[in-house]
């Protein structure tokens, strides 16, 4: 997740994320558009989704609070077009489709056919289920962003009346001991429960669970990029994300770039 005003994509170029001249141009003067169409508080470029045919940039619109949020994808970095809410139904779906791993042709219009749920001798069979890759691509951008979606701990405040929302006082991680360590990040989607004894402080603070509660232990990999001073911490479970932070410096994020598959040889893969 990256502002407009500066997409903050070149504190990742260490760690293999680019995006070619049309794609960074087009984003520069598409995104504040899009910002400015939908009234949203604010609009951050959130990943790129590959395709085996074309690519799908992904976008990401935020209301008044960060809890109230909208997704879009475009294939030229201008023309931008929202995805639907994810429903529990939508995932029920995309997980029944019969070629397991099965990447995004880059078609958003691509049908994929449900195998037919088996039925009595004498029960008529249903006509075939179908899912188009327009719903698959909303329920791969919504699983990642719920999984693995990261900040610094105190980048987002919680107000009494609920609304989620940038902290103007934080400063950003202030040393490199605190920046590589897992405690000092909480997955922005994954909110906890708060004792009804907090006090105010505590409770507009620490609402969101810490990135070192992650099942598995080890799936969040950090590095330390000392010439940018940047530490981004990479994904085992979905390769392609990656969480930064600059040490000292208010400036942080999360982007995404891969096929938007999860990764079947986690295990193998942890410490």
């Amino acid at each position: 997740m990256a502002s407009v005003a500066h997409l903050n994509l070149d504190v990742l170029s260490g760690s293999g994320f680019v995006l070619s001249q049309p794609e960074s141009a087009g984003l520069q003067s598409s995104l504040p558009l899009l910002q400015k169409n939908y009234k949203f508080t604010k609009v951050f470029f959130w990943g790129k989704l590959t395709g085996t045919a074309s690519n799908y940039l992904i976008a990401v619109g935020i209301e008044e609070s960060y809890a109230n949020k909208k997704f879009f994808f475009c294939q030229d970095a201008v023309s931008w077009a929202q995805l639907p809410a994810v429903t529990d139904e939508m995932k029920m779906d995309c997980a029944k489709i019969a070629t397991p791993g099965l990447l995004l042709s880059g078609d958003a219009s691509k049908v994929h056919l449900l195998p037919v749920e088996p039925v009595g001798e004498e029960e008529e069979e249903p006509a075939p289920k179908e899912v188009t890759e327009f719903t698959r691509l909303a329920v791969i951008v919504s699983t990642i962003d719920t999984e693995c979606a990261m900040l610094p701990a105190g980048a987002l405040i919680k107000q009494p009346s609920g609304k989620v929302e940038e902290s103007q006082t934080f400063k950003g991680l202030p040393d490199y001991a605190k920046a590589t360590t897992l405690k000092s990040y909480v997955f922005v989607n994954q909110p906890k429960e708060v004792s009804v004894n907090a006090d105010a402080v505590t409770a507009s603070t620490d609402f969101l669970t810490p990135c070192d509660e992650m099942v598995p232990k080890g799936a969040l990999v950090c590095k330390f990029d000392p010439c940018l001073n940047v530490v981004c911490w990479r994904s085992l479970v979905y390769e392609g994300f990656i969480g930064y932070s600059l040490v000292g410096v208010p400036m942080h994020g999360f982007c995404y770039c891969g096929t938007g598959q999860k990764n079947a040889d986690l295990a193998f893969m942890l410490p």
